[in-house]
């Protein structure tokens, strides 16, 4: 990446992000994570500035409530003692992503937006049965985390494959040229 206005803006975003991680907001039943509000800030500045909004926010809203019922499933469902949580809701997520979406900006909006929006939604689901619970908590992050790698891993494969292609078509040409002479 070039230095530039962009660069320093993701380079104090995660400066943010990993100083505020630590730092907790307490609530009466609920603590909530700093970092999570500011990446909650920062989805939403990207949200308002995007040409797709009312089609991001539908798509947020969508996997929100898919998060919160796999977080609700996860309390009564022993389905977690054969794959990790983590995998499931990282693949399930991932299908989803690639169906929603083709910008990789789009794909991290509508990541962070629906999990955090999910978390809440889970959060206040479970407060009024008197639990208590942390929004933004350490496997929420790593959910982020492996999203978010995943994306950039899917993006990566995807601009391979066009390489690949392009290859291919370089050597059909050249493949063509010699049976014509």
């Amino acid at each position: 990446m070039k230095k530039g206005q962009s660069r320093n803006r993701i380079a104090i975003f995660i400066l943010l992000f990993i100083t505020c991680s630590s730092l907790t907001i307490p609530l009466k039943h609920v603590s909530i994570n700093v970092s999570i509000i500011i990446l909650l800030i920062v989805g939403i500045m990207l949200l308002a500035h995007s040409k797709k909004k009312l089609f991001l926010i539908i798509a947020c809203l969508l996997l929100s409530h898919i998060y919160a019922g796999l977080k609700l499933w996860e309390i009564v469902s022993p389905v977690w003692i054969f794959l990790p949580k983590i995998i499931i809701y990282s693949s399930i997520f991932l299908c989803l992503l690639v169906l929603t979406s083709s910008n990789i900006l789009e794909r991290f909006i509508i990541t962070s937006l629906s999990v955090i929006i999910g978390e809440v939604i889970y959060a206040l689901i479970v407060v009024g049965l008197g639990w208590e619970i942390i929004i933004g908590d350490q496997s929420m992050m790593l959910l982020l985390g492996v999203l978010s790698g995943a994306i950039l891993f899917y993006r990566f494969m995807i601009e391979i494959k066009m390489k690949f292609q392009d290859i291919l078509q370089l050597v059909e040409q050249h493949n063509k040229r010699w049976t014509n002479e």
